[in-house]
């Protein structure tokens, strides 16, 4: 009988450990591909990989819902992406750009219940989008600001519009694959900062900040606990380090934050040298690239893989779903 109890706990821990998880992050024309095995508490890289894709993550997804040959096109990326890396999955989970959301600050009284908050959320988006409020799938994020009111707080609103949800299920439905999670880009990457870099964010404020095409986000974190969300936009190349630097020199300088940044994390698809060398030159606060696998162990074939550790920053957002997913199959 101990016997049989041995070898069954035994089993359950082999199982654990070969538990895989797959990360999906779209954005721009690439899909990023992170493979994760292992448990909560002992993840392990185990391979990260991107395609290219003829298709523009950053517009409207919804608008395509319909469109066999995009939905074909994307499809056929990750299918042949899972046969060639002989995956026997059956579901994944995905991060989608935050130009796929409409997110806004929101002061609510907790004290009036929930009905009363999802009435003032849903009016407060009737007035962006007066045809079409019913049409959002909407999440929150409590930004653990300290209002006049005990009772009050500031809660960051994220809107996805139905019709993008529904491209997304489409496209993994013709994976023949379950759709686990599904997350912004932005918040991904944090999940992967707090658990790669939890003891250097301890005490500290931080600003996440995410270099996208066309798109740069802005994430306030103080002391591990979420403040501040904004972003901003940018129209051609030539602009973009100019277009950076004011806006996070202003992001910085503005309530909540009032200059408090002790670090800031970058990720994204558009880090580049001369960037780097704009803000190094600002002196706004130390600057971090994350590197997303920091504490994680990591196979082989990524340890001796120089080129890829290089630009693992890439993989921020698809890395940080990839963990939620692990512990989602806990």
């Amino acid at each position: 009988m101990i016997a049989e109890l041995i070898t069954l706990n035994f089993v359950k821990f082999i199982l654990q450990i070969l538990k895989r998880s797959l990360g999906i992050g779209f954005s721009g024309n690439r899909i990023y591909f992170t493979e994760l095995t292992g448990t909560e508490s002992n993840p392990k890289v185990d391979h990260i990989e991107s395609v290219i894709v003829d298709f523009d993550f950053e517009d409207e997804l919804g608008k395509y819902k319909s469109s066999q040959k995009d939905l074909t096109n994307i499809s056929s990326e990750i299918s042949t992406y899972i046969t060639k890396r002989n995956l026997n999955i059956s579901k994944a989970a995905l991060t989608i750009s935050s130009a796929q959301a409409f997110t806004l600050i929101l002061p609510v009284d907790y004290s009036e219940g929930k009905q009363s908050i999802n009435s003032k959320i849903y009016w407060e988006l009737s007035n962006y989008f007066p045809d079409n409020y019913n049409d959002f799938l909407v999440n929150t994020y409590r930004l653990n600001n300290v209002l006049p009111c005990k009772n009050s707080d500031d809660l960051l609103v994220i809107a996805v519009q139905k019709n993008t949800v529904e491209f997304i299920k489409r496209i993994f439905k013709i994976c023949s694959l379950e759709l686990s999670l599904i997350d912004i880009d932005h918040f991904s990457a944090e999940n992967a900062v707090r658990i790669n870099y939890d003891e250097s964010i301890s005490g500290k404020n931080i600003l996440l900040v995410g270099l996208k095409h066309g798109r740069i986000d802005y994430g306030y974190i103080e002391n591990r606990k979420y403040k501040f969300f904004t972003h901003s936009k940018y129209y051609s190349e030539n602009e973009f380090n100019l277009s950076l630097t004011r806006k996070l020199s202003s992001v910085i300088s503005s309530e909540p934050i009032l200059g408090r940044v002790d670090e800031i994390y970058l990720y994204g698809d558009e880090i580049k040298d001369d960037t780097l060398e704009s803000l190094e030159k600002q002196g706004l606060a130390a600057l971090k690239v994350i590197n997303p696998f920091e504490n994680i162990s990591a196979s082989d074939v990524f340890l001796k893989n120089d080129k890829l550790r290089k630009i693992s920053y890439k993989y921020s957002a698809s890395c940080g779903i990839a963990l939620r997913n692990l512990t989602a199959q806990q």
